[in-house]
């Protein structure tokens, strides 16, 4: 008996022990103020609304001089992280600190009811301490009229003077139900936009009445967007927008536009020519895309020759070719020798591909005078030739003698 009573006075002073520990256990700080926009916070609850983006401001003491100490602000259970931490900083025993936070609020889309209760925690760690947590109450609540897209589904790369199709899907995720909703999609750098119709949307769970055509509270849009045939290559923003008088939302796409894939095929790049004679180039343009493009061709200037296009412009349907034929001609001014000759060939959207022909340029008429001139030479030598010789070859005449005659 007597040592039963020793064992239970034993077990009631390790207690005793335990509960002067957990009194007399302080933690590093104490959190005095918790505000929401200039509100304070502690001791009520505060009424949130999806996607609200707020300032939290923590004020706290230092009850011990402590190093690395940060403050985390956070909501959890949501698909969109909502938390905030600060850096490391040192605190001094006795002194007062502020800490600010801007934390956006879980979206309509994570909040299972309307309101719902969740917690803003405060923890707050520092080195060689034991970090504690402090929880204050927020009511969510869902905006009244608000709208948000699903999904908007649209290619990455088109090529300029493509149709593009953005599949588009918008919910009303607001409390109440919209009427008369459009969508807008556009690319502002290029000029373009489109609108459509999307109807009436019911709020979540709200069932519709006989007069409602649209039952849901989601649906889906297909808009189409011309770029235009002389877009320039490069990136661009889409800009989408879900609207009616009472509510709006926006976001953005991008989209890679390029030139035309082109093959430009020259069948012969040099050619022998002479003076005051033309020659003609072959060129082959290909056009391997699903539309018809139109192609411009272009000459630059080349000294000493004249360049002419057959067809300066074409019209190539998709997947096909068209051959441009090239006439150059070499004017008397033209030197001997190779000359460069550029064909610019540009579509809608700009340069496609410089051709670069050359030609051989020969002065046979001059070599044709030179010769000529040698042949007539030549003739003229021959014949003073046999004329010397004829005149060396002749024998003289002989002197007929005159004198008396005699008889006898």
């Amino acid at each position: 008996m007597k040592n039963k009573a020793i064992l239970v006075s034993f077990i009631a002073l390790f207690a005793i022990v335990l509960t002067l520990n957990a009194v007399m256990a302080v933690d590093f700080a104490t959190i005095n103020e918790v505000e929401f926009d200039d509100v304070s916070i502690v001791g009520l609850t505060w009424a949130g609304f999806a996607s609200e983006e707020v300032e939290v401001e923590v004020e706290f003491t230092a009850e011990d001089t402590v190093s690395d100490v940060r403050v985390k602000v956070y909501i959890e259970g949501y698909r969109d992280e909502v938390s905030e931490i600060t850096s490391r900083f040192n605190i001094v025993d006795g002194s007062k600190y502020v800490k600010r936070f801007v934390i956006r609020l879980p979206s309509t889309l994570d909040l299972d009811d309307n309101p719902e209760d969740l917690s803003l925690i405060i923890r707050m760690s520092a080195k060689g301490e034991d970090s504690f947590e402090e929880s204050y109450a927020i009511k969510m609540q869902k905006d009244s009229y608000s709208l948000n897209f699903l999904s908007i589904e649209a290619v990455q790369k088109a090529v300029a003077g493509d149709v593009i199709a953005l599949d588009v899907v918008v919910e009303n995720n607001g409390d109440e139900s919209l009427e008369n909703i459009y969508v807008r999609a556009s690319i502002p750098e290029l000029g373009v936009s489109k609108r459509v119709y999307v109807g009436d949307l019911l709020a979540d769970g709200e069932e519709s009445d006989d007069d409602n055509d649209n039952d849901d509270d989601a649906t889906s849009k297909r808009i189409y967007l011309t770029l235009p045939r002389d877009t320039i290559p490069g990136i661009y923003d889409i800009e989408v927008e879900a609207y009616n008088y009472d509510t709006g939302i926006s976001a953005k796409k991008t989209i890679a536009v390029g030139g035309v894939d082109s093959s430009i095929l020259p069948a012969i790049t040099s050619k022998s020519i002479s003076v005051g004679e033309e020659t003609i180039y072959s060129v082959v343009i290909v056009n391997p895309s699903d539309r018809m493009v139109v192609y411009i061709i272009t000459p630059e200037e080349s000294k000493g020759l004249i360049v002419d296009v057959a067809e300066p412009i074409v019209t190539v349907p998709a997947d096909s070719s068209r051959t441009v034929k090239i006439r150059v001609k070499a004017t008397e001014s033209a030197d001997e020798g190779t000359h460069l000759i550029v064909v610019n060939v540009n579509s809608e959207s700009g340069l496609v591909k410089q051709v670069s022909l050359t030609a051989n340029v020969e002065d046979t008429g001059r070599t044709d005078t030179v010769f000529v001139l040698t042949v007539i030479l030549a003739i003229i030598f021959v014949v003073l030739l046999i004329v010397l010789i004829v005149l060396l070859t002749k024998k003289p005449a002989e002197t007929e003698e005159f004198g008396e005659t005699s008889y006898y």
